[in-house]
């Protein structure tokens, strides 16, 4: 036994193969899927990475704060403003990079990607126009871009970029000086952006430091719904950007809530379920199954991992799950979940701290009684998460790929 781990561990210092045997435990069956990890950095620059093709050359490229990778080999980086290392502790916010979320889009509407940037939480987010025009190699001093307004005072650790109300443009979801609220791109370009909250003002109901938030339509009309740790908000018909969404308390946690929420068909009976992270400080990943509450909308819990692992039919348990993705790992035609660890995410204070900084994928597997779960496969040990991960086909073969941040460097993985 000693010597297949030895054998496992020489291969995965070049290529990572799925979990097919996790140890203790021999019921899993073999997924299929098996990826290459390509360190990008070794370096704590951001708590995020994204995809984006920034130089319009048809590739995608890897952006993780001020640097980019240029696609499709990931071999040369460029800066498209000051590059800053940071340390991976320190006291107050000076263990913390001050770069958290990537998002490129096409906000300014021509053909060249932009780059909303998101920092601290509480921080103004900013965005930089056509950075693949203006980008230097990273070898040499690089001159502060033209940073464009965007919203004030960003607050969640989970913001998230993406088209909820269903016209042309992604709308920034976030609170905002005390409110839930979508934040759009302002017609002219040089002014900050235009913000349409959700919900009523409320300081103590939408903390700085909050976890745990999503989109999705939980109620089946059709339109993206807003939800967060505590419960949903339901998109009205015909929203005039004013009116405060109705919301349904729901605690998907008690706790102080994950990462990124998730809503799709987790069993495959006709209704939107939800997947979220606990604790994105502590422990806990579950999925909530949609069920009828007295002919309204309820939900039903199903642990996936805890703080014990023992209460998973594979012996997996890891905690600060601080980032969450959604995808087709497997290209079966079900959503899967991508999470791991955030290292060092309260700089070494938080519970199971000293852990292998892991990175998973969790397949979603429907039975044929009805029922469903999650199945964990371990794609790596030393690289984890940061608060944000993104996925997509890097190299154009039509499978899904990984690309992490942290504070243990810049990481893709590169399925095979």
């Amino acid at each position: 036994m000693i010597s297949l781990k030895i054998k496992i561990f020489i291969l995965s210092c070049s290529v990572l193969f799925p979990l097919t045997i996790l140890w203790g435990q021999t019921s899993q069956m073999p997924s299929g899927v098996s990826f290459q990890k390509k360190i990008l950095l070794d370096r704590y620059v951001s708590e995020g990475a994204s995809i984006g093709d920034i130089d319009n050359d048809g590739h995608s490229d890897i952006i993780a704060g001020p640097l980019w990778w240029q696609g499709p080999n990931f071999k040369v980086a460029y800066a498209y403003g000051p590059v800053n290392y940071f340390p991976i502790t320190g006291p107050g916010l000076e263990g913390y990079a001050t770069n958290f979320f990537t998002f490129p889009s096409l906000i300014d509407g021509n053909r060249w990607i932009d780059i909303l940037q998101i920092g601290l939480p509480g921080t103004d987010s900013r965005w930089i126009k056509d950075p693949g025009k203006k980008s230097f190699p990273v070898s040499k001093p690089v001159p502060e871009p033209q940073y464009r307004k965007a919203v004030v005072n960003v607050c969640h650790e989970s913001p998230v970029l993406v088209n909820v109300v269903g016209d042309e443009k992604k709308e920034l979801l976030a609170f905002s000086e005390g409110r839930l609220m979508l934040g759009i791109p302002h017609k002219r370009n040089k002014e900050g952006w235009q913000v349409f909250p959700i919900s009523e003002e409320n300081q103590n109901r939408f903390p700085v430091y909050s976890h745990g938030l999503g989109v999705g339509d939980i109620n089946g009309d059709g339109l993206k719904d807003v939800l967060e740790k505590s419960g949903w908000w339901e998109q009205p018909v015909h929203w005039d950007g004013i009116t405060p969404w109705s919301y349904h308390p729901y605690p998907f946690s008690e706790g102080k809530g994950g990462a990124q929420m998730f809503v799709y068909d987790v069993d495959g009976d006709g209704y939107n379920d939800v997947v979220t992270a606990i604790d994105g400080h502590g422990y806990g990943l579950s999925w909530y199954e949609q069920i009828d509450d007295k002919g309204e909308i309820g939900f039903s819990e199903h642990k996936v991992m805890t703080d014990k692992s023992e209460d998973n039919p594979f012996g997996v348990s890891f905690g600060q799950l601080h980032a969450m993705a959604s995808t087709d790992i497997d290209n079966d035609g079900i959503l899967d979940i991508v999470t791991g660890k955030c290292y060092y995410a309260h700089n070494g204070r938080d519970p199971g701290a000293e852990d292998p900084a892991v990175l998973y994928w969790f397949k979603t597997r429907r039975h044929a009684d009805g029922s469903a779960e999650l199945v964990p496969y371990k794609i790596d040990d030393n690289s984890g998460v940061g608060r944000q991960i993104s996925v997509g086909d890097l190299n154009g073969d039509g499978k899904t790929d990984i690309v992490t941040s942290n504070k243990k460097g810049v990481f893709a993985f590169i399925q095979k």
